[in-house]
């Protein structure tokens, strides 16, 4: 069953990976955590422009905020409540503060970042500012390279908790999946390489 996968795969141009069954499987784990500590960093007291400045700089296209207003912040916030509807603890996220104030992205016109009807362009925003003034510390610096560096580390660090688990066989799915799936910049290796060749283990 799982060769005729694999040779499926094959036939259709896609690079398949063997993971385990858990929520979110490889790819959805490791973007909840990049995203939670980019959330993290803002709280710090980071702009969210500079840490989506630092990862279109370490080779995303797109940072993290200007993928959840691409895509919806109420998609992720669905997925928050109903897990707090079967019990379980789920801390408020920066997210959740925007989309009850009705902010889900572009498409409401404004997420992290304001939008002209018609433009996609994000623009810093005077709302998101005062929704989060009290949630957020007193303004900290960070050099790109130490943005990446740290948000690259803690998708390592769930990829690292993946391998644990068993959900993953081997590094190189992770990266394999994060590189083909998830936009990581494919000449870095995927952030379990990346990881690892900064701190001279490859």
């Amino acid at each position: 069953m799982l060769a005729t996968a694999f040779a499926l795969a094959k036939q259709l141009g896609k690079i398949p990976v063997q993971a385990g069954i858990c929520e979110g499987f490889i790819g959805n784990r490791i973007l909840k955590r990049y995203r939670a500590a980019a959330e993290a960093l803002v709280r710090q007291g980071v702009t969210i422009a500079d840490i989506d400045a630092a990862m279109r700089g370490y080779g995303l296209a797109m940072g993290p905020f200007e993928a959840q207003d691409m895509g919806g912040l109420d998609i992720a916030y669905l997925q928050r409540e109903g897990a707090r509807a079967l019990g379980q603890d789920v801390p408020e996220t920066l997210g959740d503060v925007l989309v009850t104030a009705g902010r889900k992205g572009q498409k409401t016109g404004g997420g992290w970042y304001d939008y002209v009807a018609g433009d996609r362009k994000p623009k810093p925003s005077p709302a998101v500012t005062a929704l989060l003034g009290e949630r957020i510390a007193s303004p900290a610096t960070m050099s790109a390279q130490e943005i990446a560096t740290a948000l690259v580390g803690e998708m390592a660090a769930e990829g690292d908790a993946i391998l644990a688990e068993g959900i993953a066989h081997q590094a190189s799915d992770i990266d394999l999946v994060e590189i083909h799936g998830y936009g990581f910049p494919r000449w870095r290796g995927g952030p379990m390489h990346a990881r690892d060749r900064a701190a001279g283990k490859v």
